[in-house]
């Protein structure tokens, strides 16, 4: 079979699994969208073997970075979900590997495999997704059939991230001010308030500031969390104790930054 054989093989083919793949995606959603929520997108794609966390890479060796596995990724209206295979259950569905909450996963790059770390891969549909969990920063690279599959992909991630933030707009994470239990609330309109979690009818605001006055913010991490309100009336840069990593908060955080400028586009 000669090249351009081949190639419009491949085309007919691709062309048809897409078509499946909406078929199935439609009737996915009519007995799944109660259970696990609407979904946005499915199909298969290479997941590198390996990944990082914390933003180190894995100490496997090159050749084994090299590896790709297929796997079946869907995202639903509020998680990126990764499964071995694809699912013919309600009870399959329910079962990912691993899940992660659009409001904390991040599109960190598309169509560059400089930074895969590999050493014989060529492949320019390739992208990353990082997710904050409390156990840190875990990275997906993965790869699809062609460069407008990734495009798809690409859109449909960060699109439902901002589309999560938008419908949640607020979020609460337990932490230590001080010493003392404070609840952290990020909203997405009114920006950061600190409220404390001692005992009481009511909790009391220790300080709160709009999304503009913040001019930075750092993490150990560990578990620190930095935010920079310096310059403001009683803003300084405050330590949060989030007694787990924060990267959660910092994807939040991320998503909320980057939902309020693309509305403004």
């Amino acid at each position: 079979m000669d090249p351009q054989e081949a190639t419009t093989w491949f085309n007919a083919l691709h062309s048809a699994i897409g078509k499946s793949t909406q078929k199935a995606l439609l009737d996915a959603n009519r007995a799944l969208v109660s259970i696990i929520g609407e979904l946005k997108h499915i199909g298969w794609l290479s997941r590198r073997s390996g990944g990082e966390q914390n933003g180190r890479s894995s100490s496997e060796s090159s050749d084994e970075l090299d590896k790709w596995q297929s796997i079946f990724v869907a995202v639903t209206d509020r998680e990126l979900r990764l499964y071995e295979s694809a699912p013919w259950s309600v009870e399959a569905w329910s079962r990912p590997f691993e899940s992660c909450p659009l409001v904390a996963t991040r599109l960190a790059g598309a169509g560059n495999t400089s930074t895969v770390g590999s050493n014989s891969s060529t492949h320019s549909s390739v992208f990353c997704i990082r997710c904050g969990t409390t156990r840190g920063v875990v990275s997906h690279w993965l790869r699809s059939e062609t460069n407008r599959d990734m495009a798809a992909w690409a859109r449909v991630l960060v699109q439902g991230c901002h589309n999560a933030i938008i419908c949640q707009r607020e979020f609460s994470f337990r932490c230590l001010f001080q010493g003392r239990p404070c609840q952290l609330i990020v909203h997405l309109d009114r920006g950061f308030t600190l409220l404390d979690s001692g005992l009481g009818p009511a909790s009391k605001a220790l300080w709160t500031f709009p999304f503009d006055k913040l001019k930075g913010s750092a993490d150990d991490g560990n578990k620190l969390l930095y935010l920079d309100f310096s310059g403001t009336e009683d803003g300084a840069e405050l330590e949060l104790d989030m007694e787990c990593c924060p990267k959660p908060v910092v994807f939040v955080l991320h998503n909320c930054l980057s939902a309020k400028v693309h509305s403004l586009a």
